[in-house]
């Protein structure tokens, strides 16, 4: 066993692991259960050093039971801590963060805080490696702290190297550099040559973000023969896939090509699919750019296909959302070769490939459909016409190129024929507006609607200080109907009636579409019945609920006794609404039953009734995280056991039978805009089981929404047709209050009957 620890700390780990093979038979002949533990978790650690992470693992779990029974429990938390490391490097974060979880619960109680330091460390990592940016940052300060109270500089430079690649993707770019710096230093001082390779990689990232690709280059080279005398593979492949990309900043897209190429071979020897993934994806794309359109093809087909095991396997819903965020480009590229090859078609099915991809995967199970592993491959393009015969519809779906300045947009006609058009943005887009994006922030500013949590929508600091100089709502809107539908105009329905659906792409989600202004002045809703839909897919899984037996009777909730305002850092009261009272009342009248307002609107109360309602109607206040979706809530009476929040995590878990929600409050369509549509209270909706839901885009006034909603009952008592209610409502409410502020805040998600 001493023998075997010298290899390993000489970084001979093939020799480690024969020493101790040799000595675990030894060990279990004697019946020493401790030694016997030690020995697997050395080796274990062993087969970690040299990539061989399954083996590890399975080291680890031979561990485990015999510290346990042992009562080893530091031993069981350093088994699970190392555990928890090789989850990560497989890409199996779910169970990485378990084990970490796990492994701190036992860290705190034995009172060990380099420990528990460096188990809170390794869980930021897994956070961060799947896009939950705000639990890695208080992860990684929560371990410098500790690690500096202990004065432990090797714990200390890891926090520090950590927070510096978090600070690259908030794109505080100097900030990484220095925090790098810092690390580094550390490092070279302790004469960890590990932690001096990975410094180097991560300075090299930040150097990259501030477009200086030499420096970074320079760093990346420096890099490399430290990881190969470690023999650390995996560090290997990933400085030549930084390389790859830095030549590929610098448009060498031949020393790109070569270095991806070096990269793939590693990532498959040590099965880290991630690696794989990323390498095979970022050659699609040097290959896109030479024009090497086949190759290309077939690199980012592969990429999406590994992205696709990484995502479905052993995720929970949340982390397959969080995780998806890393594979949107890939879908994104693959359009992209698509259209240059001429094949629109082929195009928007990998549009459709990588929309909704947890929604409609929990929706197929819950629907028990054959279809329930529909999301693995790209949807058939003959099953897509088909979902758009059921709706009876023009469906319109955008996709936005991150990378060019392009919009994609096809037009799906009821008969399932499909038009292509292509739009160049900044042909349209005025000078002074960067993006489309800004200039749909620009949008709602100019009407008085614009969120404070809608800073995602600035591009940068230089964007935010000078935004687009449209102050006049007409303008923004108009350049917005110029990108969005005058490119379409002519494939769409002359009959007002007939519906159109819109299916956005990222920041389009936010656009209020029934406000689009035509040249002649005229509102979109004016022309036309409109629904939006995250994905064609998911129209089909809305359908698909709609058959399905709903409730009876309506659940109509107006102006609760408010609870305390959730986002406020002081205990503030949530302000009462007389009007969304007056709305509920009027409301229910029209049902026959009596609404729930004031003190009686406790969350118990209303959750007891939601379940077997066929209408659910909530005019209360609402609120939304860009962040966390799932964290975005509507408010309700507070009682003894609860806050009376209702969170969207908390509306996911039920099992609804209403054939209409209908979320009368602030910003209720808001959420995390995602590749799986906007995660908030809609999605949540819609996956308890609810086919059509009716939300808004901003912080609604309370009297004309009342108007608006009393005349879309009203309708709807006429005309069974959702879309066409809604519509009648809106052009209702604009002869009365005509700026769109007071009518365009609502869409409707879903069916329309």
């Amino acid at each position: 066993m001493n023998r075997g620890t010298v290899y390993t700390s000489l970084s001979r780990y093939e020799a480690a692991i024969a020493a101790f093979n040799e000595a675990l038979p030894i060990y279990r002949a004697l019946k020493d259960r401790n030694g016997e533990a030690n020995i697997l978790m050395n080796r274990a650690i062993a087969y970690a050093s040299l990539s061989r992470y399954e083996d590890a693992i399975a080291a680890y779990n031979e561990a485990l039971p015999i510290f346990r029974a042992l009562k080893n429990r530091r031993g069981e938390a350093s088994a699970l801590t190392n555990q928890g490391n090789a989850y990560r490097n497989l890409s199996r974060y779910e169970e990485s963060i378990a084990a970490f979880t796990e492994a701190l619960v036992i860290l705190k109680t034995i009172q060990d805080p380099e420990g528990e330091a460096s188990a809170v460390l390794n869980r930021g990592i897994a956070y961060d490696l799947i896009a939950r940016d705000d639990e890695a940052i208080a992860a990684y300060n929560e371990a410098l702290s500790i690690f500096r109270q202990i004065k432990n500089r090797q714990g200390e430079a890891d926090a520090l190297g950590n927070l510096g690649i978090i600070y690259v993707a908030l794109s505080r770019y100097n900030d990484a550099v220095r925090s790098h710096n810092e690390a580094l230093s550390i490092y070279r001082e302790i004469g960890s040559r590990s932690g001096e390779a990975l410094t180097l990689m991560n300075r090299g990232l930040a150097y990259a973000a501030l477009s200086r690709y030499e420096d970074a280059i320079a760093a990346y080279n420096e890099a490399l023969p430290l990881y190969r005398t470690l023999k650390n593979r995996n560090g290997e492949a990933q400085a030549l896939l930084n390389q790859g990309n830095a030549y590929q900043s610098l448009g060498q897209y031949k020393d790109a090509i070569a270095a991806f190429t070096k990269a793939l071979p590693i990532y498959r020897a040590v099965k880290d699919r991630g690696g794989e993934s990323k390498a095979l994806h970022n050659l699609g794309v040097a290959q896109l750019r030479t024009r090497q359109f086949p190759q290309a093809e077939q690199s980012l087909r592969s990429a999406i296909a590994l992205f696709e095991t990484i995502r479905l396997d052993r995720l929970s819903e949340a982390n397959k959302i969080s995780f998806f965020e890393t594979q949107a480009v890939s879908y994104q590229a693959l359009q992209q070769i698509l259209i240059a090859q001429q094949q629109p078609e082929a195009a928007l099915a990998i549009s459709e490939w990588g929309r909704t991809k947890a929604l409609v995967e929990r929706l197929s199970q819950q629907l028990q459909s054959n279809s329930a592993s529909a999301t693995s491959q790209a949807p058939d393009f003959q099953t897509l016409q088909q979902i758009a015969r059921s709706q009876n519809a023009t469906l319109v779906e955008y996709s936005m190129i991150d990378e060019s300045d392009q919009l994609y947009i096809w037009v799906v006609q009821p008969t399932g024929s499909v038009q292509f058009r292509q739009v160049k943005l900044t042909a349209i887009l005025p000078k002074q507006c960067s993006s489309i994006s800004q200039l749909i922030g620009n949008s709602r500013g100019s009407i008085g609607v614009r969120s404070p949590q809608s800073d995602w929508l600035l591009v940068n600091e230089t964007t935010q200080k000078n935004p687009c100089a449209q102050a006049d709502p007409d303008a923004n809107f108009k350049t917005l109907h110029q990108l969005l539908i005058e490119p379409i105009a002519a494939l769409l329905p002359t009959d007002p009636n007939q519906h159109v659906v819109f299916i956005p792409d990222r920041t389009l989600f936010l656009v209020p579409f029934p406000a689009l202004k035509s040249a002649n002045g005229q509102y979109l809703i004016e022309r036309h019945t409109i629904r939006t839909a995250a994905s064609i897919q998911l129209l089909d899984k809305t359908h698909a609920l709609k058959a399905l037996a709903k409730g009876k009777g309506a659940l109509i909730v107006g102006n609760p006794f408010m609870p305390n305002d959730p986002t406020s850092t002081q205990v503030k009261q949530l302000s009462n609404l007389p009007n969304a009272e007056r709305e509920a009342n009027e409301i229910a009248s029209m049902f026959s039953t009596k609404a729930i307002t004031g003190k009686a609107g406790t969350k118990r109360a209303v959750l007891q009734q939601m379940s077997n309602a066929r209408v659910i109607h909530l005019a209360t206040h609402g609120s939304f995280y860009d962040r966390n979706g799932f964290k975005s809530w509507l408010a309700l009476t507070p009682s003894a056991t609860d806050n009376g929040i209702l969170s969207a995590e908390e509306v996911a878990q039920l099992n609804l039978s209403a054939d209409l929600v209908v979320l009368s409050a602030c910003d209720t369509g808001r959420g995390k805009v995602t590749g799986d549509g906007v995660v908030g209270l809609s999605r949540s909706f819609i996956a308890a089981g609810v086919p059509s839901v009716v939300v808004s885009l901003w912080s609604v006034p309370d009297a004309p929404t009342a108007d608006l909603m009393k005349e879309f009952y009203q309708q709807l008592q006429r005309n069974p047709d959702k879309a066409q209610a809604l519509r009648q409502a809106m052009l209702a409410t604009l002869k009365t209050h005509p700026n769109p502020k007071n009518w365009a805040a609502f869409t409707l998600i879903g069916e329309a009957k």
